[in-house]
């Protein structure tokens, strides 16, 4: 008997394989990642010195910094920057913000190198099963805002924009294994330097010099091939889990472990043919994720036309949305620098955005330009955002930003 239900749950198993199997070769003939290594090697190649070991560096540099009176003075910064006129911090919270940036100014120094690298090539090694100690970077990513806010505060244009390019470059470490969870910690980073934008434009406005340097850095911040290659190295991801639970049954050797206990017999059909759903489900949004913003939101809906059928949908609906409102937060900081050069120039803001006459970057919810409204001492630059609504704003429901407001005027006090 026992032979017997052996016998008929591996011709169960045998269609279910197969299927797999067809699934992992229509991946490998596509030339999409089906390991790690293969998910490094796809990451665009820059020349020049590789900024990974300095990033290393300073988040050893950075284990004892406690994430919560940082995160206070952040709020304390970012609350004096919204008014126009602005009103600076008050004495006390500066000389805490001074007394923390000089004790992490070993870690920010190293920072600061790696932005000046052309190359990042940060594997995180995940093939391991254990992910790195990801909240060092959200330490890194507090101070250099900080910073960033106190510079602003101070007048420092060319220092606060330094500060602010360095944050945006150390997106980086986040894109050589990108997966969900990188992804997100990424968005997150990149929403801070978003918010940070207003305070480095306006008073004390950078040199032509470093308004330059801060355009490059944002537009190299959009990544844009980088959502289709998180979605890949999510499953790459994946693979490898199912590749250890599965061991024999599963149908490609270059995945197999030998180091995990085999499923149960009952459950490997299962397994195997929630994998190739999986796999079929998830080449679907890849496809999508290829296409440029907005025009992605469609085609990953069509791609996912039903949630319950496609859980998968479920799952990169928020990281998809929520890149939308960073990039336009990040084009809207672009648009900004082509307006106070135009203001360089002529000695006024335009009144619209076509008096720029340049290319613009476009709300990449819309597909065209961003809204701008300007003020005498002030204007905003903003998305219509995940509702298409049509008033200028520069944040969403959630105060994550999706465009900037600039202010001309001087500090309060």
């Amino acid at each position: 008997m026992a032979t017997l239900v052996l016998t008929s749950c591996s011709v169960v198993e045998r269609p279910a394989s197969l299927r797999l199997r067809d699934e992992i070769a229509r991946i490998r003939a596509a030339g999409e990642p089906l390991t790690f290594e293969e998910l490094r090697a796809g990451q665009a190649a820059r020349e020049g010195a590789d900024a990974a070991s300095d990033y290393r560096a300073a988040a050893a540099l950075l284990v004892d910094f406690d994430n919560g009176p940082i995160f206070d003075l952040l709020k304390a910064y970012r609350a004096s920057i919204k008014s126009c006129p602005r009103v600076p911090p008050s004495t006390e919270v500066r000389e805490r913000a001074r007394l923390i940036l000089a004790q992490a100014r070993p870690a920010l120094e190293l920072i600061d190198r790696a932005a000046r690298k052309e190359a990042c090539h940060y594997a995180f090694n995940l093939e391991t099963g254990e992910f790195p100690p990801f909240w060092r970077f959200r330490s890194a990513g507090y101070l250099l805002s900080l910073r960033t806010l106190e510079f602003a505060v101070a007048g420092a244009g060319d220092g606060a924009a330094a500060s602010l390019i360095s944050k945006l470059r150390m997106l980086r470490v986040f894109e050589t294994e990108p997966v969900l969870i990188a992804y997100m910690i990424r968005l997150a980073e990149w929403d801070s330097a978003g918010a940070d934008l207003r305070a480095v434009l306006g008073p004390g406005t950078p040199s032509e010099t470093s308004l330059g340097d801060l355009d490059e850095a944002l537009k190299l911040a959009e990544a844009p091939d980088l959502l289709k290659r998180t979605i890949e190295g999510e499953r790459v991801w994946e693979m490898n889990q199912l590749a250890a639970i599965l061991a024999p049954d599963w149908p490609d050797g270059e995945l197999k472990s030998a180091s995990v206990k085999r499923a149960p017999f009952w459950r490997r059909p299962r397994l195997l043919r929630e994998t190739s759903d999986y796999l079929a489900a998830t080449a679907a949004v890849i496809h999508a994720a290829s296409e440029p913003w907005p025009h992605v939101f469609d085609a990953m809906y069509a791609a996912c036309p039903s949630p319950k059928t496609y859980p998968v949908a479920l799952a990169w609906s928020l990281p998809m949305e929520r890149a939308g409102q960073a990039l336009a937060a990040t084009r809207a900081g672009r648009v900004a620098i082509a307006l106070e050069r135009y203001r360089r120039r002529q000695g006024k803001l335009p009144a619209s955005l076509t008096d720029l006459a340049s290319p613009l970057p476009t709300d990449p919810f819309s597909g065209h330009d961003l809204l701008y409204r300007r003020a005498e001492d002030s204007f905003v630059v903003a998305s219509v955002g995940p509702a298409r609504t049509t008033d200028v704003h520069a944040v969403d429901e959630k105060g994550r930003p999706q465009g900037i407001s600039v202010c001309f005027a001087r500090p309060g006090r």
